[in-house]
């Protein structure tokens, strides 16, 4: 232990490079992108689930919301 209550081992260890979290999320959207456009069943869900989230947020907003209704004419409320 050094003085400030830190151990000797993680001053040491500071001047390696980058951390293994950091290396972790520098590979980490090259893997998911390897893997979201793979031939896997797993990717296949993916794709479709994200197309289902997709086709709902356009039919929230063309179907149900306010947004997707045309603008009325000003003079209409006089």
């Amino acid at each position: 232990m050094c003085a400030e209550g830190r151990s000797d081992e993680g001053i040491r260890s500071a001047g390696r490079g980058p951390s293994a979290p950091a290396r972790l999320r520098a590979l980490t959207p090259d893997r998911v992108r390897t893997w979201f456009y793979s031939d896997a069943t797993s990717a296949a869900v993916a794709w479709f689930a994200a197309v289902v989230v997709l086709v709902a947020v356009l039919g929230w907003f063309f179907v149900l919301s306010p947004y997707g209704a045309p603008a009325s004419p000003v003079y209409a409320e006089f």
